[in-house]
Order: structure tokens, then C-alpha cells, then sequence
């Protein structure tokens, strides 16, 4: 016997397998796809590797600056300067240079060098010229090099270039299905080109990851060998600004003075949700109040242009939202590359591997697979903030 119906059938009355089903033929994603920096690279700034382990030089000029470790009456004819990594930092200098003690502004003169000290003859200049007493930690500066006629060259001092080296990983992110899962007609698309877009979303997520916090690393110990590609944050040792709190313009401005020291005019600054907004509310208090009139106020920065004139491109990096920003986590950091000094190294470029299932599998397995390595040419051309927690 049927199930009869009686009087108007509405709409709780159906089977519900008769429905059809009002879905949406896309899917949401919750995250797009942004990783900034692998895309910067991978179009501008990209040389292929040839083995697993990548190798570079750097080099700098020979330092021009030390300080006095003690201080120096006005009748001192020796200089006492600090001990530096490997070497005293009397070895910047030779017979023959001109010294300025930068507090007094009185020129040397020097004779010889000893290790940790500078032989001299004080007050270069004449009888108008008169010694002075200069306290301990003072700026020595390097002014040049004063050679007698027909002398002959004199201690030679040069610097020994740096080796750099990386290594390559393997980045491997798979997914897989049954072949009547893939047979079936499914919302929002077919498998496995529809995980094949997501998989490759959170490929590129793990490369961004690494090129900021990989660790380099050679594991030999478990029969083959596993690389492991170290980062921005592993290289980038020297220009350090950390525990911050509150960024101030005055904090910024001076940061920006350290990284723009060194290297190109090319930077980016890749930032947190809450060091963009810290940035963005430099001018907007600058900014007379809204009136009634006025719809929308605030400040968005896309570029910032410190005191000094530098310019520098702002990139936000969403994701680091989800991160805590106190003890110098990620959440307050902001990072200052120099785009023309970080190359990216692929050994195998990302490329789509399908028909990874075995061959009597009845499923369909696919993976994204990149072998790559990360270059930075010289690391004080970059420069690091973080501990910033509010503004």
C-alpha cells in the first residue's frame, strides 16, 4: 500500500531523497593563496641549482672603524682599540694611515700596530692643532693613508672572502583517491583536480615557511641522506632588533637606518597584521579627524618612505595573524629584505607528479614536489624586527 497524503503537501512531506539539493558549485576555501616571497622569487630572483649542496662567496672592504677600548690622555702616543671575532681590530690599519678620534676631532697620525694597538703621532695639523684626552669607547675612524715620497708599499692588508653554503630539501606534499571516488559526480568539482588546487595552496605555504624559518641540515645518519634548506632567519644574524614592545616612529625610523645600510634600494618589508597596523598609524595621527561628512578614515601604507628618504615596499603577511606576537614570536615581527641579494636555488622546480599509485592499485595518487635550495648573498643586507606587541 502507498502512504497516502491528504490535503496540500508541503514541503516536510517529501522524502527528502527527492530534494534536489540547492549546492553551491564552488567551495569556499578559508585561505587563498599567499606566499608573497615564493612568488617574488620564483619570477624575478630564481637560478637553478646543479647539485644538493649550494655554495656562494661574500666579501666586504676592510673596515674603516673601531673604537678606543681605554681611554687616552692628550699625551698618549699608543691607542688602545678592542679585540674583534678571529682578530684584534688594530689589524684594520697600517703604518701610514690617518686616524680621527671622532669626539675631539683631532687627526693621527700612525706609526705602527701591534695587535690590540695603534703606535701614533697625536695632533696632525700644526701648532694649531692641539692633543686632547678621549674617553674609552669613542669612534676610530680611518680617514685614509698618508705615504712618504718614494716610500716603499708598506704592510699589505686585504680580507679573505666568506664561503656560504646551503643544502637542498625535498618538499613532497601528496593526496590520493579511490578510482570510484574519482568515477563519482561530485559538488564543487571533480577529484583529484580539486584537492590538486589546495595541495598546491599549501605547497607553496611550506616553501614560504621555509624560506623564512628553515634550518640548514644534513642528515646522513638513517642510510639516505635528508637536507634541510635553511632560511632567512638563520642567515640574517646582525641586524637584530628584538624585544621592541611598542613600536614607535623613532624605533621604526632607527631600524630602517640599519638595514638600509648595507645593500640595494630594492627592499621589501614583509610584516605581521599588527606591525602593518603599528605603520598605519604613524601618519593617520597625523590626520585631522573625520567629519560628519567623511564616510571612511584611516591609513593604509603600501609603501613607507623613512626620514632619510629610503622607500621601502610593505607586504603583509595575513597568515602570520595566527601567531603570538610576545617573547619575540612571530605574531610582531617584521622582516626587511633586499630583493636584489636572496636567490632561489631549485635543484628540481615545482612540478605536478600524477600516477604516483602503485601499479595494481585501483586509486589515483598524486603529489607536488620540489627540490630547492636559498641563497643569501650577504646577510647585512637585511635586517630583522620583532617583540613588537603593540603601538
Amino acid at each position: 500500500m502507498p502512504t497516502l497524503l491528504s490535503g496540500v503537501v508541503d514541503d516536510a512531506d517529501i522524502l527528502s531523497n527527492q530534494r534536489v539539493v540547492d549546492m553551491s558549485p564552488t567551495i569556499a576555501q578559508l585561505e587563498p593563496d599567499e606566499a608573497p616571497l615564493t612568488t617574488m622569487l620564483q619570477k624575478v630572483s630564481k637560478r637553478a641549482a646543479y647539485s644538493q649542496k649550494v655554495e656562494w662567496l661574500s666579501d666586504e672592504l676592510v673596515p674603516r672603524l673601531t673604537t678606543l677600548s681605554a681611554s687616552a690622555t692628550s699625551a698618549a702616543t699608543s691607542l688602545s682599540v678592542p679585540a674583534t671575532t678571529g682578530a684584534s681590530s688594530g689589524t684594520y690599519f697600517r703604518a701610514g694611515d690617518v686616524i680621527r678620534i671622532a669626539s675631539t676631532g683631532e687627526n693621527c697620525y700612525v706609526t705602527g700596530v701591534s695587535a690590540d694597538t695603534l703606535y701614533v703621532t697625536r695632533g696632525i695639523g700644526g701648532s694649531a692643532v692641539t692633543a686632547a684626552s678621549a674617553a674609552s669607547g669613542v669612534d676610530i675612524i680611518k680617514v685614509g693613508n698618508a705615504a712618504a715620497e718614494g716610500a716603499t708599499l708598506g704592510t699589505l692588508i686585504q680580507t679573505k672572502k666568506v664561503a656560504n653554503f646551503n643544502y637542498a630539501q625535498i618538499q613532497r606534499d601528496p593526496w590520493g583517491f579511490t578510482n570510484t571516488l574519482v568515477a563519482s559526480k561530485l559538488y564543487g568539482g571533480p577529484e583529484p583536480a580539486n584537492e590538486a588546487k589546495k595541495k598546491l595552496i599549501e605547497h607553496k605555504r611550506q616553501l614560504e615557511n621555509t624560506l623564512f624559518w628553515g634550518v640548514r641540515d644534513l642528515n646522513t645518519s638513517g642510510g639516505a641522506p635528508i637536507g634541510y634548506c635553511g632560511g632567512v632567519f638563520q642567515y640574517a644574524t646582525t641586524n637584530l632588533t628584538a624585544s621592541v614592545g611598542t613600536l614607535t616612529e623613532s624605533v621604526f625610523e632607527s631600524f630602517l637606518r640599519k638595514a638600509f645600510r648595507y645593500g640595494s634600494q630594492n627592499k621589501v618589508f614583509f610584516c605581521s597584521p599588527l606591525v602593518a597596523s603599528a605603520l598605519s598609524s604613524f601618519p593617520q595621527g597625523k590626520v585631522a579627524p573625520p567629519s560628519p561628512g567623511i564616510s571612511e578614515f584611516g591609513v593604509s601604507l603600501s609603501t613607507y618612505q623613512s626620514a632619510s628618504g629610503a622607500k621601502v615596499q610593505i607586504m603583509v603577511k595575513r597568515d602570520w595573524y595566527d601567531f603570538q606576537s610576545t617573547s619575540n614570536q612571530y605574531g610582531g615581527i617584521g622582516v626587511m629584505l633586499d630583493m636584489d641579494d636572496i636567490t632561489m636555488r631549485p635543484l628540481r622546480d615545482t612540478v605536478l607528479k600524477p600516477d604516483r599509485q602503485a601499479n595494481d592499485e585501483d586509486s589515483v595518487k598524486q603529489e607536488y614536489l620540489t627540490e630547492w635550495s636559498f641563497e643569501m648573498g650577504n646577510e647585512k643586507k637585511h635586517a630583522i624586527i620583532s617583540g613588537i606587541t603593540g603601538y
